[in-house]
């Protein structure tokens, strides 16, 4: 559409049906760059059918497990010529402690030692500071490390748990630093590089390893023990910035795996992983439609970054 109005009737000129979620962006990103991805998705048995058929017709690699009621669903309105887009998310579903524990142990067989585990996107009411805690462990006793990208209460239980790496944009991070509701964000991005730098500090020494805090079109921090980076956005024509974070987090974690064992940590250049996270967000932002990138222009836009 042109301009999405509040309380006006409006007609769009297209419209898309896709499998969603933060992690699903990701492994698309993944998949684009002819990289493994594995998703492990929990849906509701109402519509899994359908939804499962989108990820098959994408030629997704997934396993899923699943809950009693429907999947939660997000509209999104991209405004034609314009950066603007508006997102609706509905509420989600509640789920029971006997379906975690089933999802858990899909989660289980897959993880393989060394690698990074992104949990990404909201989770279902029923997922409480136990239920966090069972996952952390999990990927812990099984020698890789969690990446967790959520809403800010879950993502304080991730830190109560001990994650390893969080890429919270800056209301998110400045939410769980200060236990501020999380109800109304403004995206107000002032002073964004200092106090995203401030903010990524503040994370590790609440016990992150690695702290990757987004400030929007201006960039990412990133704070690993006493280093402290900030990596510009790239300059490019943006035609929908939705999914933007959730394709940086999949270059993040591609370009880390890539440099060998990941829990090895100090052997890792975690700047040169956002830089190309950067670039896959980049890639993705221009592409418009979450996840999806080109291989060639994320190496280009790669190397105008690490020689910038």
């Amino acid at each position: 559409m042109t301009h999405f109005e509040r309380g006006a009737v409006m007609r769009t000129p297209s419209a898309e049906v896709r499998a969603g979620g933060k992690g699903i962006d990701a492994a698309r990103v993944a998949h684009c760059l002819k990289r493994k991805a594995p998703l492990i998705v929990l849906v509701g048995d109402r519509d899994a059918d359908a939804y499962c058929r989108l990820l098959f017709d994408e030629k997704a690699d997934f396993r899923y497990t699943t809950y009693l009621g429907s999947i939660r669903v997000a509209t999104m309105y991209v405004e034609v010529n314009s950066a603007v887009s508006t997102v609706v998310n509905e509420e989600g579903p509640t789920i029971s402690g006997e379906d975690w524990d089933t999802y858990l142990a899909e989660i289980e067989r897959e993880i393989k030692p060394g690698e990074i585990v992104a949990c990404m996107g909201s989770f279902p009411h029923g997922v409480t500071q136990d239920s966090i805690t069972q996952l952390v462990n999990l990927v812990h006793q099984k020698g890789s490390l969690l990446l967790m990208d959520t809403a800010p209460h879950y993502l304080s239980f991730g830190l109560f748990a001990g994650v390893d790496i969080v890429s919270p944009n800056l209301d998110e991070a400045e939410a769980v630093i200060n236990a501020a509701s999380e109800d109304f964000f403004t995206g107000d991005n002032h002073d964004g590089i200092q106090r995203a730098k401030n903010a990524a500090v503040k994370l590790c020494e609440m016990g992150v390893k690695v702290a990757l805090v987004h400030a929007g079109d201006l960039g990412t921090a990133i704070a690993y023990k006493e280093s402290l980076s900030f990596i510009p956005s790239f300059p490019i024509k943006v035609v929908s910035a939705i999914g933007a974070g959730d394709s940086l987090a999949a270059g993040f974690a591609l370009k880390s795996e890539e440099q060998g064992d990941v829990t090895k940590m100090d052997s890792i250049d975690w700047k040169l992983s956002l830089m190309y996270g950067t670039a896959t967000a980049s890639a993705a932002c221009e592409k418009g439609r979450a996840g999806d990138v080109d291989a060639n222009r994320v190496a280009e836009i790669f190397e105008a970054i690490k020689a910038s």
